[in-house]
């Protein structure tokens, strides 16, 4: 019973044995789109979520991991998400929500984190130099070093088509039949899935291939940061921060080409931001 977007006013399925055009299929003839709400949409949510953390004197440490599977008719009411292709107008067939049915935009099934927050053990009270004071205690105390890694299995991708001659009323797009193996001997960023496995419906047809059934790039990212503290007076501390996302600079692919029309069809287009560094000053008090 989840708020739903329909345009009613797409052509009936197109029957080749009495081929006729889109404007004499159409159940509501004096619209061209009408998109109407109801509450007929579903989705199901599963998952396992494991946590470790260890706390110490001087640090904390946690791992996160979730396996989960999300799916759905429809990600948002107005299609909003990562491969919402089509968009505000509905569903693929507007007449049949049942066959977008499938994995959601945002489904990640693998998610694993790892972060740590480490008290350098220098300076006053600490395990080496505890006896420092003065400048000493100002220059090699209160140091801290952040840090998160986080793995996770990429989103969902849908593989579309044309709708050739606009005969399925939806909205320029389809969906593409699958003819083969999906999965690639080795996924490199020109050839990110077998684009041999898939092929243009005819017209009139809808291709066979479900939503969501491919999966983009995933995240392999690490996050580093080193504070220094230097405590002020009446419980005020100054903190200079350095910190570094994307630590190792390491590529992190992002979209990829899906509609099989395209010249650079199966080919990663996108990344995201390589390494960042950024310095800081925060009061706190």
């Amino acid at each position: 019973n989840l708020l739903m977007r329909r345009n009613i006013a797409q052509a009936l399925p197109y029957n080749p044995a009495n081929p006729l055009s889109v404007a004499a299929r159409k159940p509501f003839p004096n619209f061209i789109v009408y998109i109407d709400s109801d509450w007929s949409g579903r989705s199901n949510y599963h998952a396992l979520n494991t946590k470790l953390e260890h706390r110490a004197r001087g640090a904390i440490l946690t791992f996160a991991y979730t396996w989960a599977k999300s799916t759905d008719s429809k990600s948002a009411a107005a299609g909003i998400g990562a491969s919402g292709f089509n968009g505000w107008q509905g569903f693929l067939d507007n007449h049949d929500p049942e066959r977008d049915y499938g994995l959601s935009d945002f489904d990640v099934d693998h998610r694993l984190v790892g972060s740590f927050v480490y008290n350098l053990p220098f300076g006053s009270g600490e395990k080496f130099a505890g006896d420092a004071t003065g400048v000493t205690n100002a220059i090699i105390g209160g140091w801290q070093m952040n840090g998160i890694y986080t793995w996770q299995r990429g989103f969902p991708l849908t593989i579309t088509a044309s709708d050739l001659g606009g005969l399925n009323d939806a909205q320029g797009t389809n969906r593409a039949n699958l003819v083969g193996d999906p999965n690639p001997d080795e996924r490199t960023v020109t050839r990110w899935f077998n684009t041999a496995a898939f092929s243009q419906p005819a017209a009139g047809t809808y291709g066979d291939l479900g939503r969501n059934t491919e999966r983009g790039p995933g995240i392999n990212n690490l996050d580093l940061a080193l504070f220094k503290n230097v405590d002020l007076a009446r419980g005020m501390r100054l903190q200079f921060r350095l910190e570094s996302f994307n630590a190792l600079n390491h590529t992190q692919f992002s979209g990829v080409s899906t509609n099989l029309t395209s010249a650079n069809f199966g080919v990663v287009t996108s990344a995201r931001p390589a390494r960042i560094n950024q310095l800081g000053v925060k009061l706190l008090f």
